[in-house]
């Protein structure tokens, strides 16, 4: 009988096979929730970092504007105090020829004294700009250059937002961009005593915030991820591990790699920006439903292969051999073939097999005892049968004919035992 039609191969391994396949795919559709979950967990990742930069920011931000907002009343004040601010004649300052503006007529083009006093009791920078059309230029600043040297004679950025504001004569509250470098800052217009806008007065902080940086340290997303603060889609704030051209690459992407979010601070005209590669986002939950799929197919593996074990032992080692073979034993026993050779696997006494070979040999001893008894009895027939015919010829003839016919019904009934003794083989 082929190895391939054995009890192991039909019952054993199909059932360890279904069992391994079910454990698979209840691993791989674990793996895909796993995966979905791990997305979910690193886009509240993403979230949680945004809302901490975003509170850290606002916070400071507030605290900034009330200093900026303390400085300016300051600088105005000082302004009032001596006289107010009236236009001056034409000078020449850093380059530039400008009106002077005149602050209880003394002139301001050099003259840094209103400034410094102001920056002195608040920290931070101050400058008096002269409105030269639609430009603006700094005649007395403290504000300085990459040089160490005040910004006198340089302009007002115009692509910033306050210019639009204050070319509208309003004022502006914001962080902008001073000489490349990030200030909170608040302009107000300078207004002579007869209403003409003649330039701006400032005070602004140079952005360093520890807190605000330190946070964008922790913004780790995945492995290439960051939470930026951009404005005007140009970097201001970002953690260590980026540059502000990659920064502004990943945020001007538009092929899908990058997944990016955007919060924006309106009140700054600021922008929380955050972004990962999608590649990485999938990596990542690949790599967590890789793992559990792999698990669980591990798992199936090993269960299925202790069922296949188990199976075998317990049992093929209790039948004592294929259950095909067994039945076919017994159905040639039952045939009346008790010469067939029972093999028995294993080395236990009470299985299938070993059961149904002692059944057999008790057959063959059972069936060798009827036959010895058929034969002797055969045999008391005969010699009766001979004594009846001796005694026949002494007897009446109503007896003789009885013990004839009890002869012949004994003989009858030996003939059937030997019929049926016969079949069997031994």
């Amino acid at each position: 009988m082929p190895v391939f039609r054995g009890f192991k191969f039909q019952v054993v391994l199909p059932v360890a096979a279904i069992t391994l396949l079910l454990i698979s795919l209840s691993a791989i559709g674990f793996s895909v929730w796993a995966m979905q979950q791990e997305q979910s967990v690193v886009r509240q990742e993403v979230a949680d970092n945004v809302t901490s930069i975003q509170g850290v920011f606002v916070t400071t931000a507030a605290l900034m504007q009330d200093r900026t907002r303390a400085s300016m009343a300051l600088l105005e004040e000082q302004i009032k105090v001596r006289g107010g601010a009236e236009k001056g004649a034409a000078v020449s300052i850093g380059g530039k020829t400008v009106n002077d503006i005149l602050v209880g007529g003394k002139g301001q083009a050099g003259d840094f004294g209103i400034v410094d006093y102001v920056t002195r009791l608040n920290k931070g920078t101050a400058t008096i700009f002269s409105k030269d059309g639609e430009h603006f230029v700094r005649i007395s600043t403290n504000v300085m250059k990459d040089d160490g040297t005040r910004a006198v004679g340089t302009e007002l950025n115009n692509t910033t937002p306050a210019y639009a504001q204050l070319k509208s004569q309003r004022p502006f509250y914001g962080v902008v961009d001073i000489l490349g470098n990030p200030y909170f800052t608040a302009y107000e217009p300078l207004l002579s005593k007869n209403g003409e806008a003649i330039g701006i007065a400032y005070v602004g902080y140079k952005a360093e915030l520890p807190v605000l940086s330190q946070a964008l340290e922790q913004s780790h997303l995945l492995k290439s991820g960051f939470v930026a603060v951009v404005d005007n889609s140009k970097a201001r704030y970002m953690p260590s591990w980026v540059t502000a051209e990659q920064v502004q690459q990943a945020t001007d992407s538009k092929d899908g790699s990058w997944v990016i979010n955007r919060l924006p601070l309106p009140e700054w005209g600021l922008t929380i920006v955050s972004a990962y590669p999608a590649a990485e986002l999938r990596a990542e939950g690949r790599k967590i439903g890789y793992g559990v799929a792999l698990a669980g197919v591990v798992l199936g593996a090993a269960i299925s292969l202790t069922l296949f074990f188990l199976l075998d032992r317990k049992v093929l080692h209790l039948l004592g051999g294929e259950p095909r073979v067994a039945a076919d034993y017994m159905k040639k026993i039952a045939d009346g073939d008790l010469a067939v050779d029972v093999a028995i696997v294993g080395e236990q006494s009470d299985s299938l097999m070993a059961s149904l070979k002692v059944m057999q040999l008790k057959l063959k001893n059972l069936v060798s005892a009827v036959r010895g008894g058929a034969a002797e009895v055969s045999e008391q027939s005969h010699k009766f049968e001979t004594a009846f015919a001796t005694f026949q010829s002494d007897r009446k003839e109503a007896s003789s004919q009885e013990m004839v016919r009890q002869a012949k019904g004994i003989s009858r009934t030996l003939s059937f035992l030997e019929k049926s003794v016969g079949r069997f083989r031994l």
